[in-house]
């Protein structure tokens, strides 16, 4: 059996289903692969010497810019699915309505970079945001308390406070342009395994492929599934989350992972030219590893 480590950018949650369905199911055991998933810290990227690593695209572009070998080999959700969550009573609808309010950041030069962007060009003043630095792990109790407004996925958090009857608005970064549909989460693979076991990783890729297209199919049974991951969560937020996000799946094909190179390069190109990375790199994505036997 070859061993794949695995490392999401979070905790197990509805963004990673497939490979759930793919590791619960033997899709992986099936193609001899001993597939190993752990969870890390929310906005960073940690590889710890994993064969795969997911995370949102300006980290993995950061990261490769500063030494890691790594290569951008699918994207988990078709489109980013990717805001602003806030309670009702900040009144935050739109970028611009940030100003003056307290938003939730990380450390990352990006991070600034993108939302500074959206809410500049929408008719705000991101100086005028009042930033706080934390990186938000209980949504219900920090919302409205901490902060005013926070940068989420929304197929977890803003389910979370759905689940908590709170009254919320989000906003969709996508919404607002081209650039903010970047990929979040990518999937990427190292150059060790892409180089020394390419028939490894489009087994690994075909296998989560499979699961990601069950989870699309039988949203209420890969929720079922995936709960056995969630120790602690509601069984019942799980399947609200799962029957939203598994439209998000899948392309018009009806696979899973295909990243369109528009879509990566239109943030790639954005970030050099702010000097979040010095140059775009010779091998920064590809789709050639994409397992796809019912094409």
């Amino acid at each position: 059996m070859k061993k794949i480590k695995m490392v999401l950018d979070w905790f197990a949650n509805t963004n990673h289903t497939g490979f759930y369905v793919a590791l619960e199911k033997g899709y992986f055991k099936n193609e001899h692969l001993a597939v190993e998933i752990s969870g890390k810290v929310h906005g960073e990227m940690t590889t710890d010497g994993a064969d795969i690593v997911v995370s949102p695209q300006p980290t993995l572009l950061t990261g490769m810019a500063s030494g890691e070998k790594l290569l951008g080999v699918a994207v988990l959700t078709q489109r980013c699915d990717s805001g602003i969550l806030s309670l009702a009573q900040a009144g935050v609808t739109r970028p611009r309505e940030l100003t003056g309010k307290r938003l939730t950041h990380w450390k990352q030069d990006w991070f600034h970079k993108i939302v500074g962007k959206a809410v500049n060009d929408d008719g705000g003043d991101y100086s005028g945001v009042r930033l706080v630095q934390k990186d938000v792990g209980d949504i219900e109790a920090d919302l409205g308390v901490a902060a005013d407004a926070t940068w989420i996925y929304k197929n977890w958090e803003y389910f979370v406070m759905i689940h908590a009857k709170k009254e919320v608005n989000y906003f969709a970064f996508a919404d607002f342009g081209e650039l903010y549909d970047f990929c979040a989460p990518g999937v990427t693979a190292s150059h060790g395994l892409a180089d020394g076991d390419p028939e490894a990783l489009r087994a690994f890729l075909g296998a989560a492929d499979r699961g990601f297209i069950e989870a699309a199919k039988d949203p209420d049974g890969a929720a079922a599934l995936l709960a056995g991951h969630m120790p602690g969560w509601d069984p019942g937020l799980i399947l609200e989350s799962q029957r939203y996000v598994s439209g998000l799946y899948l392309d018009d094909a009806g696979h899973w992972g295909a990243i369109r190179p528009p879509r990566w390069n239109v943030l790639a190109d954005w970030m050099v030219a702010e000097g979040l990375i010095p140059a775009r790199m010779e091998r920064e994505f590809t789709n050639e590893f994409l397992n796809r036997p019912n094409d």
